[in-house]
């Protein structure tokens, strides 16, 4: 009885600010033990349970996923000389130009190529 009397105490104290999940986590029991001793100890002591908090998770906004884009580079025009690889729309999009933007492209290491929006 003591015990039972202790235990929905603590979980009144709990519940008052916690939802179910949260307050059996505070009192390292899974939900369904924390339910069932509820109930029993509510049962015994003739006491109404307590009404836990409506309270929900703020779930982290998650990073959108950095998609590969593929390409195989293939020769055009005229001349025959010119490569060329298809830029999807989205990587401007994500990086903010617009038409007439002035860019400068540079090699950086021997595979990469850097394109930068120039200052002027």
């Amino acid at each position: 009885m003591k015990r039972d009397a202790e235990f929905l105490r603590k979980v009144t104290e709990l519940a008052s600010k916690n939802n179910m999940g949260a307050t059996a986590k505070a009192l390292k029991i899974p939900v369904y033990t924390l339910k069932a001793r509820l109930l029993s100890a509510a049962m015994k002591l003739g006491e109404i349970p307590p009404q836990f908090a409506n309270t929900r998770v703020v779930k982290k906004v998650a990073k959108p996923k950095k998609r590969k884009y593929l390409d195989t580079v293939r020769v055009s025009g005229k001349a025959g000389s010119s490569m060329r690889v298809i830029i999807p729309q989205q990587i401007f999009q994500e990086l903010d130009w617009n038409k007439g933007d002035n860019i400068v492209i540079r090699r950086s290491g021997k595979n990469k190529i850097v394109i930068e929006k120039s200052a002027g």
